[in-house]
């Protein structure tokens, strides 16, 4: 089933993009996580509201790690090696 799965996807170039975009994703809770530091910094009364906006972003944050090890799997179905992007 995964050499159908990544056969579908376009050997591998999906998979590969998807690893590549890892990064991006984290940048963005990074960026998300400052910002929610500020808005609490700035109105402690919003402290509840920011921490839900946290989690939401760390939600999206963890999504993206999942697709990245799933896009790895992926790779490794089709060239027979795992190589884990370094975190």
């Amino acid at each position: 089933p995964g050499r159908l799965f990544a056969a579908h996807i376009g050997e591998n170039s999906l998979a590969k993009a998807v690893q590549m975009h890892d990064d991006v994703v984290d940048n963005y809770f990074t960026r998300i996580k400052s910002g929610l530091i500020d808005m609490i910094a700035k109105n402690p009364a919003e402290g509840e509201y920011a921490l839900d906006l946290l989690m939401i972003a760390k939600y999206f944050e963890r999504i993206g790690d999942h697709a990245t090890n799933i896009a790895e799997w992926v790779e490794f179905s089709v060239t027979g090696s795992h190589n884990a992007i370094s975190s």
